[in-house]
């Protein structure tokens, strides 16, 4: 039996460059608008953070934000924006797979209520990584950040 690994931990704040994108596949149309803007500018060629989360689950269509962390010097532009994210507590665990994380999203949650943990109200963030790489969905790898309370 698998056995959730979970650790709690503080996200500093951190300036980021945002889309938010409603269609059939705005995981994918997020993710690559962001890429296709930041490309060009150098910003995927040094050290930054991807992340993203659902903001509805308005089937067929929903929508999905996308983040890059950027330096000072980055500006708005077009459909992107930058805000400064303020940081928070969380409760931390991997996915495997693009199936793997609604149930991932369930046991983290699970996990949090059975140690006495209150979830704020504000989306989980889904990091991730190989995010330039050509991968077959099962094999994307994730680190799921569930806002916490003690």
């Amino acid at each position: 039996m698998h056995t959730l690994q979970v650790q709690i931990e503080r996200l500093a704040p951190m300036r980021v460059a945002t889309v938010a994108v409603t269609s059939a596949s705005p995981e994918h149309d997020a993710i690559n608008t962001l890429i296709n803007w930041a490309r060009p500018q150098g910003l995927l060629d040094g050290d930054y953070r991807f992340f993203g989360y659902d903001n509805c689950q308005d089937y067929p269509n929903h929508c999905y934000t996308a983040w890059l962390t950027v330096g000072n010097d980055v500006m708005p532009s077009g459909n992107i924006e930058v805000k400064q994210f303020p940081g928070g507590i969380f409760a931390v665990t991997d996915a495997f797979g693009t199936d793997r994380i609604a149930p991932q999203w369930a046991a983290l949650a699970g996990w949090c209520q059975d140690r006495g943990y209150h979830i704020v109200d504000q989306p989980g963030l889904e990091e991730h990584f190989e995010i330039l790489e050509d991968r077959p969905l099962h094999e994307l790898r994730f680190r799921l950040y569930l806002p916490i309370t003690g």
